[in-house]
């Protein structure tokens, strides 16, 4: 019974005929009981007096890796949930998840410092199995989250956007302007070593947040080098001696890359993570300079996790970004930023062909995590790309 009394709440949630009314629509509770979740082994199900709809305890991280809601959906509204970490771990909770591999997420850097740590909430898109916690250092902020005790954790969801509100906090700790996972529309998930209580969802209701996102920062900025192609990924054994020999032709196949909001050449979107024991991959990409004059640009970059840039078949810079390498992460902390490097560019007058090689590839972090990068040249006073 329980079960069938679910499902027409969320429908009103899917196709939006509870939105003229969100406010008066009350949080459904979520049973958190076995035959509502699908789980892998790594879940035990707790009945107390004082939690009338149950206590889930994910006990291990298993090959699944979450405990995911049965036959579900939810797209815009509220979900609220307390959350008791156990020991210093990454527990969290997915929404508009599709299937393992397609989903968003926020989860907690569990710490003492949470209160005062930079990275204590982080907000990441799962997509193709890679976690790209590391491409997006703006979707991270501290909050005022206890160690060992319960938290109550909300989380509003309009559109593209979400804020983050821990503990009763009237201003969300956490704000993200565009969620980045590829499905609107999803189950909701649990993973991570903790104890999860008093979940509620309210399909619709979003506080008034405005779905849309803010004008995209590198749409018609053209400092930003934004119209690039793409090879296929190239297997190499070792990219110790690649070079400016190691550029593909101009007859090989080239294909045009959608760059994401930002500016950003998200790989991750394309290529699916690889074994651990694989070849490196690396991908080649290439566009054109249009300089009048001769002069010299100087080109701020954002990578993962090493490349190569070459100007006209000559190099130009090379780096590594590294998080799991001492001594090889980039500022801020091995994340993708442009804060993590910059090179001077040299253009003559005429057309100018850039071609970068990057890898995606870390040691004891094969192709799971982010890939790709994000350029933006310091003026653009003749010279935009063609």
């Amino acid at each position: 019974m329980q079960k069938r009394s679910i499902r027409p709440v969320f429908a009103l949630g899917i196709l939006g005929t509870a939105s003229a009314c969100a406010s008066s629509v009350t949080p459904l509770p979520i049973p958190l009981v076995a035959d509502h979740w699908q789980a892998s082994g790594n879940a035990t199900f707790i009945t107390r007096e004082a939690f009338p709809h149950g206590i889930l305890q994910v006990t291990s991280e298993s090959e699944q890796g979450f405990v995911a809601l049965k036959d579900q959906h939810f797209d815009n509204g509220t979900i609220e949930f307390d959350i008791k970490p156990v020991g210093e771990e990454f527990p969290g909770i997915r929404f508009h998840q599709k299937d393992g591999d397609t989903a968003d997420m926020l989860y907690i850097r569990v710490s003492p410092d949470c209160p005062a740590s930079q990275d204590c909430l982080q907000y990441v898109p799962i997509i193709k199995g890679r976690v790209l916690w590391d491409v997006y250092p703006q979707y991270q902020a501290p909050a005022p989250f206890r160690e060992n005790e319960w938290n109550h954790i909300r989380l509003v969801i309009s559109g593209k956007r979400m804020n983050v509100y821990v503990n009763g906090r009237t201003e969300p700790s956490l704000s993200v302007v565009h969620l980045e996972g590829e499905a609107s529309t999803g189950t909701i998930a649990f993973e991570g070593t903790a104890y999860y209580a008093n979940l509620t969802l309210a399909p619709s209701v979003t506080d008034g947040l405005d779905p849309n996102t803010p004008v995209d920062p590198a749409e018609g900025d053209r400092r930003y080098l934004v119209r690039w192609q793409a090879t296929d990924p190239v297997s190499m054994e070792t990219t110790d001696h690649l070079g400016p020999s190691n550029i593909p032709s101009s007859g090989s196949h080239w294909s045009p890359v959608t760059v994401d909001y930002g500016g950003l050449v998200n790989l991750s979107r394309f290529r699916a993570p690889t074994p651990k024991q694989a070849p490196a991959q690396v991908i080649w990409l290439r566009t054109t300079v249009r300089s009048d004059r001769e002069q010299v640009r100087h080109v701020a970059v954002g990578w993962l996790r090493e490349i190569w840039v070459y100007a006209d078949g000559k190099p130009v810079f090379s780096g590594k970004n590294r998080y799991n390498v001492k001594g090889g992460r980039k500022t801020p902390d091995g994340r993708l930023s442009l804060e993590n490097d910059g090179f001077d560019l040299p253009l003559h007058k005429g057309a100018n062909d850039i071609v970068v090689a990057i890898d995606g590839n870390t040691p004891d972090m094969r192709g799971r995590y982010g890939w790709g990068f994000i350029m933006r040249m310091d003026q653009v006073a003749g010279a935009t790309e063609k």
